[in-house]
């Protein structure tokens, strides 16, 4: 492990992540952590029995996003020799208008009925309990209008992180600063190519959401047809009974 980011969703790690693999880094950003250890990351947050975070990055150069942000402390003295990074935005303000955009969209794309519907699927299931409950771990709520506790959250995760990590060891870093200073802090050269910019408007999130969707439709839908044609099976069974008795 060579860079852990310490940085909330939200705070470019994205664009981190996009700019980690442009230097050649092997990442796991949020997709990797829930589709490679879903359930380790689940036991570490309702059992508070954490994963062996050397076996679970071996390989990987670096780690952005959540969960991995809300343990940066214990992956961080299981890499002692990584570097730190804390992502931020502008402001309080423009990180709050983020996430509360984020939770929207969220309510926006999953309406009450698909929620019911999709829940048939088992991967659905699982894949919602693990945003709620890495959500929850973040923010406290997942209530787009919790502006009071979702402030007070990211200002204490800030302070903890610059509280915790060394300021040898620690880059507070803004994407909109470009490769420099990033650069600089992980001595390597700068590249020829501009910095990256993903999920702008959260459109990434949104492109990876509606995927999930579909396939969490596909599944209902192959369930909801195997209950009918059992269903359809035994009404047969029943009436031929019925019919010879």
């Amino acid at each position: 492990m060579k860079v852990i980011c310490a940085g909330l969703s939200k705070t470019g790690t994205t664009s981190l992540a996009k700019a980690f693999q442009v230097l050649g880094y092997n990442v796991h950003d949020v997709h990797e952590q829930l589709t490679l250890h879903r359930q380790e990351w689940l036991d570490s947050f309702e059992t508070d029995h954490l994963p062996n975070f050397k076996e679970m990055f071996k390989g990987v150069d670096a780690i952005t996003d959540v969960p991995a942000a809300v343990w940066f402390e214990e992956i961080s003295d299981a890499f002692p020799e990584a570097k730190v990074i804390l992502t931020v935005r502008d402001s309080e303000e423009a990180w709050l208008r983020s996430w509360q955009e984020h939770l929207r969209m969220i309510k926006e794309l999953w309406p009450f009925y698909l929620r019911v519907l999709l829940h048939i699927a088992p991967s659905r299931r699982k894949t919602h309990h693990f945003f709620m409950t890495v959500h929850h771990a973040i923010s406290g709520s997942v209530n787009p209008e919790a502006s009071a506790l979702y402030r007070a959250k990211y200002r204490q995760h800030n302070a903890r992180v610059q509280a915790v990590i060394p300021a040898e060891r620690l880059l507070i870093y803004n994407v909109k600063q470009g490769w420099k200073p990033l650069c600089e802090f992980l001595r390597c050269d700068v590249p020829s190519t501009p910095f990256p910019r993903a999920n702008v408007g959260h459109s990434g999130t949104k492109s990876q959401m509606t995927e999930q969707i579909e396939e969490h439709k596909n599944e209902a839908f192959k369930l909801i047809t195997y209950i009918f044609v059992f269903a359809m099976c035994l009404l047969a069974t029943f009436l031929m009974l019925y019919v010879i008795g």
